[in-house]
């Protein structure tokens, strides 16, 4: 099979060049893809072809050249496309694992059930893969979900919402609680919504505030369901200091992330960031790649996973300034006197870990340098000590004044997340109508033809727009 195809390529220059491409093979002997008649790509078996229907622009398109995959690339992750022959339409999974290839041996990441954090992945739009700015795209079969009934408006969502869908379910509110958005615009919107589906198909009764700057973003919450919004340039932050169980910061900035410490909720639950430094962290952007959390040491953070994971911790990193303190724990083994550096070598040679996930269960450090050093020990790699969606534990040992480990002493924590699972996204949209149509009505903005892609970014790019979305003819 051949297609041959024009699309707009995204460039290192924040600008949009058009270039020629051609696939060509099947699902059974796999795909070779050709750039300006070049070889750009050689896939194997266990992709799908599919036609391009809609495609929504997102902050990450939109920074695309910030992040450190090549350029230039066909962007565009947020997609829906259809089958030619059965005219099926599906929502495609971003990320091009051995399991959404249905490879007969899978890598440990996917066997360990975390396919998203597979080092060898591709992902569509955003590494190597074409996305969704292209009329037709290349699926791993295992990645793509039918979306049924859903409108094409609603269903080119269900990558953001899923997004969204996996803070609230790695961050549960509970029965009577309080939990806030911080900062309800494009991604706090649907985590907004996120929110009342969930709550509404698990019958929990919990109570869900924006917490907004703008009257515009605080009508659109309370539209979506949000019990309460609060405009925070006309209420006393005193007022709000210690009254949520859960915050989730969706402001992708770092005074956001600073309000959320001083408002102390719970647990604050960092959704996305902007690659900056703050209370002397540089690493917070990688701790959210990899789904981490930094939480205070105690005898419970010890045995800390995600709801409903059952694993146990068994080999945990101790930094230098806190191997003094721990010679055994339980039946845990503690690996202590080396720098990070020296710890990440461990992780290739030693072999307890053989055969899993080349990570420690847990790190236990005491200073944001060491919390820096376990999420990226090595500044030639994007590797991390700790495994992903593991945590970091802080021992306090000093009384710096710094707002985040002074949050942490007062036993606050904090989580992250990143990709959610399309299945149970779709079936919460499909579960709440009501939910699945607001989302359509009021999060999507404005809409262009996929040749109108240049302009569509400028849109997506003014504060006033919410989601911006591309039809394909």
């Amino acid at each position: 099979m051949q297609k041959r195809f024009q699309a707009y390529e995204y460039t290192k220059d924040d600008e949009f060049i058009q270039t020629d491409y051609m696939f060509v093979g099947d699902e059974e002997v796999g795909w070779d893809i050709f750039r300006n008649n070049q070889l750009y790509l050689h896939l194997g078996k266990g992709y799908k072809l599919l036609k391009t229907k809609v495609c929504g622009i997102c902050s990450t398109d939109i920074d695309r050249r910030f992040l450190p995959f090549p350029l230039p690339q066909i962007t565009g992750h947020e997609l829906i496309a259809e089958d030619e022959i059965s005219k099926i339409k599906y929502a495609v999974e971003i990320n091009d694992t051995d399991s959404a290839r249905n490879e007969p041996e899978p890598d440990i990441y996917c066997r360990s059930g975390i396919p998203t954090h597979s080092p060898t992945r591709l992902v569509v739009g955003i590494d190597r893969l074409p996305g969704g700015f292209s009329p037709y795209v290349l699926a791993p079969i295992k990645g793509i979900v039918p979306t049924d009934s859903l409108s094409d408006r609603t269903a080119v969502l269900t990558e953001p919402f899923a997004a969204a869908l996996q803070a609230v379910t790695s961050s549960p509110p509970k029965k009577g609680s309080q939990v806030a958005v911080l900062g309800p615009r494009r991604l706090g919107s649907l985590l907004i919504a996120a929110l009342v589906a969930y709550r509404k198909s698990n019958h929990l009764d919990f109570k869900i505030s924006a917490l907004v700057r703008h009257e515009h973003l605080k009508n659109l919450a309370l539209e979506l369901g949000a019990d309460e919004a609060i405009h925070l340039k006309e209420t006393e932050e005193s007022s709000l200091i210690g009254r949520f169980s859960i915050l989730y910061d969706t402001t992708s900035t770092t005074s956001g992330f600073e309000l959320a410490l001083r408002l102390k909720p719970g647990e604050i639950h960092l959704k996305t960031t902007n690659g900056q430094e703050v209370t002397g962290i540089k690493k917070f952007t990688e701790l959210v790649v990899d789904e981490l959390s930094i939480l205070p040491f105690s005898a419970e953070s010890l045995n800390f996973h995600w709801p409903n994971e059952d694993r146990k911790n068994k080999l945990i990193y101790v930094s230098p300034t806190a191997r003094d303190k721990f010679t055994v724990l339980n039946d845990q083994k503690l690996f202590h006197a080396y720098t990070a550096m020296e710890a990440s070598q461990i992780l290739k040679d030693s072999y307890e870990f053989q055969n899993r996930i080349p990570r420690f269960d847990l790190a236990i450090v005491t200073s944001p340098e060491e919390i820096d050093s376990a999420i990226r020990p090595d500044p030639n790699s994007e590797e991390s000590l700790v495994r992903p969606r593991g945590a970091i534990l802080v021992l306090q040992e000093s009384t710096e004044d710094n707002a985040f480990l002074n949050y942490l002493r007062e036993g606050g924590k904090l989580r992250s997340s990143r990709c959610g699972d399309f299945h149970h996204a779709i079936q919460l949209l499909k579960e709440n109508p009501n939910v699945a149509k607001l989302l359509s009505d009021k999060i999507i903005s404005h809409e262009f033809s996929a040749e109108e892609l240049p302009t569509a970014f400028l849109q997506a790019k003014d504060s006033n727009s919410i989601k911006v979305i591309i039809h394909h003819s």
